[in-house]
């Protein structure tokens, strides 16, 4: 998403499975790559690891 992506919105690159388009292209931006599961980040739930990544865009937003 040119200019980045707003918090609690979903990405334009996944698909309906929720797989991302564009994983192993070069046009996938750095930021995510740089995420690595863990089970801090993922919990026990999707609902949790939603909730983790809303507070790290929170914790990193300009």
């Amino acid at each position: 998403m040119p200019g980045g992506k707003p918090a609690g919105v979903r990405c334009v690159q996944l698909d309906d499975d929720l797989r991302c388009r564009i994983f192993g292209h070069p046009e996938r931006p750095e930021v995510c790559g740089s995420l690595s599961p863990s089970e801090d980040m993922c919990g026990d739930s999707r609902e949790q690891a939603m909730r983790w990544l809303g507070w790290m865009e929170e914790q990193t937003a300009p």
